[in-house]
């Protein structure tokens, strides 16, 4: 994974990641949506065939990007990582 900062002004962030695509765009997005210090976070992917994508935050005045982007960063970890502990358990139940 790549990542840039395009630009950074006025509280707005536009960062480049390379080689990911809207798995991981779509639940950091959803992660930095529940931070009451983000006014706005998107992303898009500018062609199929390429291989980067877009993030875009926007921050609350006064407020850094930096730390909403860390925690949005663990809250996705912490959803995946239940997310497995829950199908892990499905799948044994399943196949006993």
């Amino acid at each position: 994974m790549k990542l840039k900062v395009v630009s950074y002004e006025d509280g707005r962030l536009e960062m480049a990641v390379g080689g990911e695509g809207h798995t991981l765009l779509n639940l950091l997005q959803s992660s930095l949506l529940t931070n009451e210090d983000v006014k706005m976070a998107g992303y898009s992917k500018p062609h199929p065939l390429m291989d980067r994508s877009v993030l875009y935050v926007n921050m609350k005045q006064g407020e850094e990007y930096e730390e909403a982007l860390l925690k949005a960063a663990v809250d996705a970890k912490e959803k995946v990582s239940t997310f497995l502990t829950q199908f892990k358990s499905q799948v044994v139940k399943k196949s006993v």
